[in-house]
């Protein structure tokens, strides 16, 4: 659908201006799923920017986003951009009047407001009891028997920088992100980890003793806080752990014998379990760790392409059709089946919206893959073009 300016303004102002908007007005303009699409874009928007100076930062953004689209068209690559990008260059000619009204308290009242519109299974938080709190778009305080003041927030996620515990045993909770799904949390030193969907992170309530381990399992993005006395490791069940020296990177699971970390800056080091052998990463570079040889493979990468899920985008660059369904499997639950073998090694490369759905993403690919997709129930159904007539 193509949005006309007054739905494009309209939107923005439910996000900073609710309180001056007439309820009955903004229900029936809800009433429109492609409306509420285009609200749930522009959070998505929104919500990457909290406690960004954006009058600093918008002409070093708007650079890059125009620096990535003539690039990406240099090296003629076809791309499908999310409405969110249509929108972030719209917001581009009235922003200058608009970020000066923005209220931060407003902005994360109504954020949590519009959050609440997305659907599907909820986040589980364990506890060290094992009991389970499903966490629930909307602010509360969490408590368990063994620890206290964690806060949970529809927008900035889960927070253990006011934690305790009872007594000095280090307590340990989980974090179960499932299917279709994304968490932020905050640990009690100040890090950050964005979890994608299908994914578990183990964390302790508070970090105690001479490092600040955490065990992954999945994907997560990790924003971690500076810290030289106590180093923060991430461990997996692969036989490899990260030690961070204070940085930001991805971490994904998700394949089988392999661990793949993209650093985006700072400096961590992959140590393989059983030799010790640590290998040192720069910012711009993707460690692959093979559990079957022990082997750490380095190269050069654009990390945006691993990290852009935290955007709310898909990001491929030439993946096979096989790689790219294993990722939309795990966001929209969806089974694949293939009317033949071939078809699995057909690329495409293109930049779409998570927050579409699964039909519409689909549609997208299947042009330039030369690729028919049929959807019945949650089976993807995939087959050549050719024999679509």
């Amino acid at each position: 659908m193509r949005y006309t300016d007054e739905d494009i303004e309209f939107a923005n102002l439910i996000l900073t201006d609710r309180k001056n908007l007439d309820d009955a007005k903004v229900g029936a303009w809800m009433e429109d799923p492609e409306h509420v699409m285009l609200l749930k874009e522009f959070a998505a928007f929104y919500q990457r920017r909290v406690n960004m100076d954006f009058n600093r930062y918008k002409k070093e953004e708007f650079a890059r986003l125009e620096n990535t689209i003539q690039e990406r068209k240099s090296r003629r690559m076809t791309l499908r951009w999310s409405v969110a990008a249509s929108i972030i260059l719209l917001i581009g000619l009235f922003v200058g009047r608009m970020v000066n009204e923005w209220s931060d308290s407003d902005e994360l009242r109504l954020l949590a407001e519009t959050e609440r519109i997305v659907p599907g299974v909820k986040v589980e938080l364990i506890l060290s009891t094992g009991e389970r709190v499903i966490l629930d778009q909307q602010s509360a305080l969490i408590e368990g028997m063994n620890e206290t003041g964690i806060q949970n927030d529809s927008v900035s996620g889960l927070d253990y920088t006011a934690a305790k515990v009872q007594g000095e045993e280090i307590i340990y909770n989980t974090m179960r992100v499932p299917v279709g799904e994304f968490y932020q949390l905050a640990l009690s030193d100040g890090s950050k980890v964005w979890l994608n969907s299908m994914t578990e992170l183990r964390f302790p309530v508070t970090f105690t003793g001479e490092e600040r381990r955490v065990y992954l399992t999945g994907e997560a993005y990790f924003e971690v806080a500076h810290d030289s006395k106590y180093p923060f490791i991430v461990e997996t069940e692969k036989g490899m752990e990260v030690k961070v020296y204070g940085t930001e990177f991805n971490m994904n699971t998700y394949r089988e014998n392999m661990v793949q970390t993209v650093l985006v800056k700072g400096k961590v080091g992959i140590r393989v379990d059983d030799t010790g052998k640590e290998v040192m990463l720069a910012p711009g570079q993707i460690a692959e760790y093979e559990e079957k040889t022990g082997t750490v493979r380095v190269e050069e990468v654009d990390p945006y392409r691993y990290i852009a899920w935290r955007d709310g985008e898909f990001v491929f660059e030439r993946e096979t059709i096989e790689e790219i369904m294993e990722r939309l499997s795990r966001w929209f639950d969806v089974k694949v089946s293939y009317e033949n073998e071939s078809l699995k090694r057909k690329r495409f490369t293109g930049v779409i919206s998570r927050y579409e759905d699964i039909e519409q993403v689909l549609r997208l690919i299947e042009g330039p893959a030369t690729l028919r997709f049929e959807v019945e129930d949650n089976v993807v159904t995939i087959r050549d073009a050719s024999d679509s007539y």
